[in-house]
């Protein structure tokens, strides 16, 4: 019976060695994988906000501007600086679509899958 027991624990041992195993390669895999290339020169005057901002916030940004654009009409956001600007992907894609591949490359990194194609023309669709 001890045998047996000795055995079942051995072979329990293996399994968590190797799940083990399995989670810190993939963890390492992930952290070793590089960040997606920037998209160019890009004239960091012309954004709605810093970059590190909108690194970090765009989703959130992009998420209300369409509320306030299809739910309350109001198409036109007012920058700190005072510059007016269209509540569009269109804004964004004006300065980085010299990347086609600018949005699917972060998100593919950041493995997530917007909605914006489902209303809107990809820029991989574009002509």
């Amino acid at each position: 019976m001890t045998k047996k027991l000795i055995l079942t624990a051995a072979g329990l041992l293996l399994f968590l060695l190797a799940a083990l195993y399995a989670f810190r390669h993939q963890e390492s895999m992930a952290e070793s994988a590089a960040a997606p290339a920037p998209s160019g020169v890009v004239d960091s005057s012309a954004c709605i906000a810093p970059k590190e901002f909108m690194k970090a916030n765009h989703m959130r940004v992009l998420a209300e501007w369409r509320h306030s654009s299809v739910r309350e009409g109001n198409r036109v956001w007012v920058a700190p600086d005072g510059r007016k600007i269209d509540k569009s992907l269109n804004t964004c894609l004006n300065c980085h679509s010299s990347n086609r591949m600018f949005c699917f490359n972060c998100h593919m990194y950041a493995n997530v899958k917007p909605n914006c194609w489902n209303c809107h023309i990809s820029p991989m669709e574009a002509p």
